[in-house]
């Protein structure tokens, strides 16, 4: 009998089955090759040939299928006048157009299979250079080429990244992946080899897109796919015959390039080369042609990612920046508040102060005129009110004449008058003054001064001054009945230095950098309501920037005691020059 099958035309039923792998079994049937208990004579007459082609899923993890696909008659009829025309037999004429269909779906099914590949790795984010990697591996193993290479173009202004017929762009090519069956003696150094080939780039390969012909020929052409079959072609076609050494027709006579690019933007080439003639197939262009273009969108996904990335990296600093500034004008505006406080609570310290220190004196002055009205008041009384009088006149005199000095200090508004300065005479003087008015306190004063100690050539009333106030300062502070000592040495040929030491109250560490401050009083000595304006301090400061000195203060515990040892040292100049002063 004959079957029953209905059978469709060799050709399709090829391309439909272009994604399995096909198995061909080539079986020319005959009367004498059948067997006689399953066909008879009839259905021998009826099929003089058969084509049996086996197909099987090219899944790798099922097993391998066959589907017999047996030829009618009419199958034999439409093949036969092809075959016969190449001088084949009917037997060889079947196996050679089954061997060309089976290497063609091997083919077609190696196609699909390194874009599948290629797809995949591009939908998994994978690296660009991996990518690249992958497209010029399996293009050189697919197509059976002796070199594959992805070119990525580096313009100098990307504005020129758009095809010009015009124009040849300043710009760099990159080789961003190879893959060669003859590597270079350097690439076998630096790239890793495969089974087949060597498949690596060796940092730097690069070379200026003005020095090759062929790119430059891409450059201006239009977007479709450069092929030369032969090295003849490459004089024939390029204006200029210079190419880049890695594609020179020498080495590499045929060559297949595709460009990379969107939107008229050129990203670069896709080439494969071979070391003889050859003619390049419609379905190898093709094939390129799509691979190109899924390494373009790879290339510009790529780069579109770098880009928001950068673009993050770039806001996210300049936010960074942002809070940091807001940050430190939030510091400095808060130091400033805390400073204005603080010179608020000094001002209110001050005026209490001031306040304390002009009522008082008028206070004692506006009782003494009263009694000095009265007439009964005896003579010895009278002359007691008066000395009250005049010492807290003085008092007022005195304090008026700080504020004003402290204010000409700051306005550099001071003469000074430069004049020779003995100051073993000077401490002298100031001994009787303080013996006068800390005497009843019990305090002494002791002085180390050298014999030898040269003069001074500086403002006296100024040095007099600071003498005055620090003796005075050390004074107030100091436990009854102690010594306030008073040491003068010269530690070079240029200065002088003096040492004011008393020893009772000491000054807290965190209030030392204040203490020379306008209106500063230490919070103990105001509690303990020591006299003062705060102003004294500040004034030796002062004067002794005019005089181009120093004073630094320290003030330390004494070894079982609770008294500290309070310190100021004055440095002097020896000679005080006119001009600065």
């Amino acid at each position: 009998m004959v079957s029953n099958e209905v059978h469709q035309p060799l050709l399709k039923s090829t391309f439909i089955w272009q994604n399995t792998r096909m198995q061909v079994n080539v079986s020319p049937f005959s009367a004498e090759s059948q067997d006689q208990s399953s066909v008879t004579p009839m259905e021998h007459a009826a099929e003089p040939n058969h084509v049996s082609l086996d197909f099987a899923s090219d899944d790798s993890h099922s097993t391998d299928s066959q589907v017999p696909l047996k030829m009618s008659p009419y199958d034999t009829s439409v093949i036969e006048p092809i075959v016969t025309s190449e001088g084949l037999t009917r037997p060889d004429k079947d196996q050679e157009l089954v061997a060309s269909l089976h290497n063609q779906v091997e083919r077609q099914a190696k196609y699909q299979a390194l874009i599948r590949r290629l797809t995949m790795a591009i939908q998994n984010s994978t690296e660009l250079s991996e990518i690249l990697k992958i497209a010029a591996e399996g293009t050189a193993q697919v197509l059976n080429v002796d070199q594959a290479m992805v070119l990525r173009i580096r313009f100098w202004d990307p504005r020129h990244s758009i095809r010009s017929s015009e124009r040849i762009p300043k710009a760099r090519v990159i080789i961003d992946a190879k893959w060669s069956r003859f590597p270079t003696e350097v690439e076998e150094n630096t790239a890793p080899a495969t089974s087949s080939g060597h498949n690596g780039v060796v940092p730097g390969q690069s070379f200026w897109i003005s020095d090759c012909g062929l790119c430059q020929h891409a450059m201006t052409g239009g977007s479709q796919a450069l092929l030369f079959n032969q090295a003849e072609q490459f004089a024939e076609t390029l204006k200029k015959p210079e190419t880049a050494p890695l594609l020179s027709p020498k080495s590499m006579p045929s060559l297949l390039m595709v460009p990379l690019e969107s939107k008229n933007k050129v990203l670069g080439f896709l080439t494969v080369q071979k070391s003889q003639d050859y003619e390049w197939q419609i379905e190898e262009v093709e094939l390129l042609e799509l691979l190109a273009a899924q390494l373009s969108s790879a290339v510009l996904q790529t780069e579109t990612l770098r880009q928001v990335e950068s673009l993050v990296e770039e806001r996210t600093a300049q936010l960074q920046q942002s809070l940091e500034l807001q940050a430190k004008l939030y510091e400095i505006t808060r130091k400033q508040i805390e400073k204005l406080r603080e010179m608020n609570q000094r001002m209110d310290e001050f005026l209490s102060t001031l306040s304390h220190e002009l009522r008082t004196p008028l206070t004692s002055m506006m009782m003494a005129i009263r009694m000095l009205r009265e007439a009964s008041l005896p003579e010895e009384k009278r002359s007691r009110y008066l000395e009250i009088l005049e010492k807290q006149c003085a008092q007022e005199t005195s304090l008026v004449n700080d504020l004003l000095a402290l204010q000409e200090l700051e306005t550099k508004q001071v003469a000074m008058q430069v004049q020779e300065v003995h100051l073993p005479e000077m401490f002298e003087n100031l001994r009787s003054s303080f013996d006068q008015r800390w005497g009843m306190k019990g305090l002494t004063l002791d002085l180390k001064i050298p014999p030898e100690l040269p003069q001074l050539s500086t403002d006296a009333a100024s040095v007099k001054r600071i003498l005055l106030e620090l003796i005075t300062n050390a004074g107030k502070y100091a436990d009854p009945s102690t010594a306030i000592s008073i040491n003068v040495s010269q530690p070079d040929h240029h200065s002088v230095v003096i040492q004011v030491t008393n020893f009772g109250v000491g000054i807290e560490a965190d209030e030392l950098p204040l203490i020379f401050d306008k209106f500063r009083r230490c919070q103990g000595m105001t509690q303990q309501a020591v006299p003062g304006t705060g102003l004294g301090l500040a004034l030796v400061k002062s004067l002794l920037q005019h005089l181009n000195g120093d004073v630094t203060a320290t003030s330390e515990p004494c070894e079982g005691k609770s008294d500290h040892e309070t310190r100021f040292t004055v440095t002097l100049p020896l000679a005080l020059d006119a001009a600065k002063a």
